[in-house]
């Protein structure tokens, strides 16, 4: 099982991803199956993805590549039964939704 979790936000800016801030997960396995919960992992990678999820992670063995939009998150945040993590993610992606702007969170496993 993963170790490792890396978590993209990105927001959109006319016709383009790009990344705004990278958040940590403590456990990969709590987050696969809090994923697989609320039937939001299995997605991949976003067809439009940023420049920074561009980078390479792919060649890192990643798997289980999946992206939320921001109520997604807000659903996922309800669901899990940690009260700072995915809520400090859903607060920073609110900045941007309450500002008109559209907001993803890309998830992998390394």
């Amino acid at each position: 099982m993963s170790a490792l979790v890396f978590a993209v936000c990105e927001v959109r800016s006319g016709e383009s991803w790009h990344e705004v801030a990278a958040f940590e997960h403590g456990s990969a396995r709590h987050l696969l199956a809090l994923l697989d919960e609320q039937m939001l992992s299995g997605r991949g990678w976003p067809p439009d993805s940023g420049s920074g999820i561009r980078a390479g992670p792919q060649e890192a063995q990643a798997f289980g590549a999946t992206f939320i939009t921001g109520p997604e998150l807000a659903a996922l945040a309800k669901a899990d039964d940690d009260p700072i993590t995915l809520p400090a993610w859903q607060a920073f992606a609110r900045v941007y939704e309450d500002a008109g702007v559209a907001v993803r969170v890309v998830l992998w496993f390394v």
